[in-house]
């Protein structure tokens, strides 16, 4: 009997061990996700023919999702060129957005807040990710 509560013991533990080695999605890595962020003024919003200037998006405010959880792990401002990076982080997926004004005309709550996603997989350890210029749009 006693033999057997030591070997579920040390199952139990091999188990535990085992699993908190399974690396998740987060900081503590050594791969890179980076971009940048331009801005579009149009005199109509919905009408990409009005554009009058594009120019860097400095000091936006750019978020990371780690994985499967549902809130902002992290965020970022940008640069005075607009760049931005996420540094540190392991192999997974991750989900990147911002806000932008509504070109759709359908948020009626809030035109000022629509997010602009992009999702992204980092597969090794020393990855460098761009996920090349990701654009918000403003109302002249």
């Amino acid at each position: 009997m006693r033999t057997l509560f030591k070997a579920l013991i040390a199952l139990s533990t091999a188990g535990a061990l085992m699993t908190s080695c399974t690396k998740q999605p987060g900081e503590g890595g050594q791969a890179i996700i980076r971009g940048q962020v331009m801005t579009e003024v149009r005199l109509v919003l919905s009408n990409p023919s009005t554009a009058v200037a594009t120019f860097p998006a400095a000091d936006e405010n750019v978020f990371i999702i780690y994985g499967e959880n549902i809130s902002p792990d992290d965020n970022v401002e940008t640069n005075f060129d607009g760049e931005f990076a996420f540094r540190f982080l392991r192999p997974g997926t991750y989900t990147i957005y911002l806000y932008s004004a509504d070109t759709t005309g359908n948020n009626e709550v809030d035109p000022n807040r629509m997010p602009v996603i992009r999702e992204v997989e980092i597969n090794g350890r020393r990855d460098e990710v761009d996920l090349g210029t990701l654009w918000i749009y403003e109302e002249s």
